[in-house]
């Protein structure tokens, strides 16, 4: 707020010596300064209060923040956390058609840019989760499937390939992948894969260190 007063008092100097320093130029801009001064509280009061003129706004400002590390939990959400559902106009931000169904917690920033935890699908079957990462505006800059669970064919063999997850509180994200054969209910690991989150705000996949 000092800066930008500071910002704002600049303009009006060079803005009065530019013009002759005429009286009324200085009170044009010194009204010009209150208002934006008193536009800015009315918009802090509002927020402080929970009213917001943007319900896109609401939305990310009213999630429940979920703190680090994070272990899976499955397809129980409730563990995990409270997952508000995510409103059409949010879900269009996010490349999703509006009619899907989708859930989201809040997680710490990394890098100055938003991290959401987005559940899709309806309460009825596990859903699939994603990291989402967001700009300043809400606009979708990576998105990194974590969890999931679908059937798969393998020769003869008929199973469930499934995710599980590991998050540090570096935001160092840890993926495995597991293969479920239905008839013998053996667990085979599949795959590991390790990810972090770059100052750019993608998801960058890092090199697994088994020692």
């Amino acid at each position: 707020m000092r800066k930008l007063t500071f910002f704002l008092f600049s303009l009006l100097v060079v803005a009065v010596c530019s013009c002759g320093g005429k009286k009324k130029d200085v009170a044009y801009y010194e009204a010009q300064i209150d208002s934006i001064r008193k536009a800015q509280q009315l918009q802090q009061m509002k927020q402080a209060a929970g009213v917001y003129d943007d319900p896109v706004e609401k939305f990310f400002d009213t999630l429940q923040l979920r703190t680090l590390p994070i272990r899976s939990a499955g397809d129980n959400l409730v563990r995990m956390a409270h997952f508000s559902r995510v409103p059409r106009s949010v879900a269009s931000l996010l490349d999703y058609p509006v009619e899907t169904p989708l859930r989201m917690v809040s997680l710490p920033r990394a890098h100055g840019f938003f991290v959401g935890m987005l559940a899709e699908g309806p309460d009825s079957i596990a859903p699939i989760i994603s990291l989402v990462v967001l700009d300043k505006t809400y606009q979708l800059v990576d998105e990194l499937c974590i969890y999931e669970q679908k059937e798969e064919e393998r020769g003869d063999d008929h199973g469930i390939l499934e995710s599980d997850y590991y998050i540090t509180s570096d935001y160092e994200i840890t993926v495995m992948t597991y293969f479920r054969k239905l008839e013998k209910e053996r667990l085979y690991v599949d795959q590991t894969r390790r990810y972090i989150i770059d100052k750019e705000g993608h998801f960058e996949e890092v090199i697994v260190d088994y020692e």
